[in-house]
C-alpha cells in the first residue's frame, strides 16, 4: 500500500498549491483580493460589462475550486470532513454546466464518511468526465451502498475501470499511462480505504453504461 499512498500524497500537495494559486486568481477576479502595486490591473480602465460578470464567474470558479480541493487536497483534519447530503448537493454546483446532478433517491439524512465521501465527490468527477456532450449523473442507494447512472449521448465509462477498481497495481500503472487521469486516481482512493468500488448491469436496460456501485 505505500506505493498507493505515496502516489496520493503526491496528488493532494500538487492539488492543494494549484487550488491555492488559483484561488489568489479568483479573488483578484471578484475584487476580494486588490492587485499587487504595479499590476497592470491595478490601471486598467473600468469595463462595466466585464465588471458585472465577473462575480459571478468568480462564484462559479469557487465552487469548481472548492469540490476540486475537497476531492483531490489533503483532507481536513486527522479524520477528515463527513459529507452531509445538503454539502454534496453544493460540491455538485462546481461541475461542468452541461452536467446535472439527480441526487433526489438518496434520503435527507444521508452522511458519508470522510473517506467514502471523499470518493463519492471523486466519483462525480468522474461521471461528469464520461458525459461527453453533457447528461445527468444520477445516484441512488444509501451512504453504505450507493450507486450511480450515467445518462447522456455517448455516456460511457473510461476503458479499463472495471480493472482499475479490481486491481490497485492497475490503477497505479494507469496515473502514467494514456488513460483517465481521474478514474486511476478514484480507484486508488478505494483501494487506500478499503472501500469496495465495482460495476453492475443495468437490470432494465442493456444499451446504457453500467451502473457504479459503492460498498455493497
Amino acid at each position: 500500500m505505500s506505493g498507493t499512498h505515496g502516489a496520493l500524497r503526491l496528488i493532494e500537495l500538487t492539488s492543494a498549491h494549484l487550488c491555492s494559486d488559483l484561488g489568489g486568481l479568483v479573488g483578484l477576479l471578484d475584487g476580494s483580493r486588490p492587485p499587487a502595486p504595479g499590476d497592470p490591473a491595478a490601471a486598467a480602465p473600468i469595463q462595466p460589462d466585464r465588471d458585472t460578470a465577473a462575480p459571478a464567474a468568480a462564484k462559479a470558479l469557487t465552487t469548481r475550486l472548492e469540490l476540486r480541493r475537497a476531492a483531490w487536497g489533503p483532507q481536513a483534519g486527522p479524520d477528515g470532513e463527513p459529507l452531509s447530503l445538503a454539502r454534496l448537493k453544493r460540491m455538485a454546483g462546481g461541475l461542468p454546466g452541461r452536467v446535472g446532478v439527480d441526487l433526489s433517491a438518496l434520503r435527507p439524512d444521508t452522511v458519508f464518511p470522510a473517506d467514502d465521501g471523499r470518493i463519492v465527490l471523486n466519483l462525480l468527477l468522474l461521471a461528469a468526465d464520461s458525459l461527453p456532450f453533457g447528461g445527468t449523473i444520477i445516484v441512488a442507494g444509501s451512504a453504505d451502498d450507493l450507486f450511480i447512472r450515467l445518462a447522456g449521448p455517448s455516456a460511457a465509462w473510461p476503458a479499463g475501470i472495471a480493472v482499475c477498481l479490481a486491481d490497485e497495481t492497475e490503477a497505479r500503472s494507469a496515473l502514467t499511462e494514456q488513460r483517465s487521469l481521474q478514474m486511476a486516481l478514484t480507484a486508488l482512493l478505494g483501494h487506500a480505504a478499503r472501500v469496495r468500488l465495482s460495476l453492475v448491469l443495468s437490470p432494465n436496460v442493456t444499451n446504457e453504461p453500467a451502473i457504479l456501485r459503492l460498498g455493497g
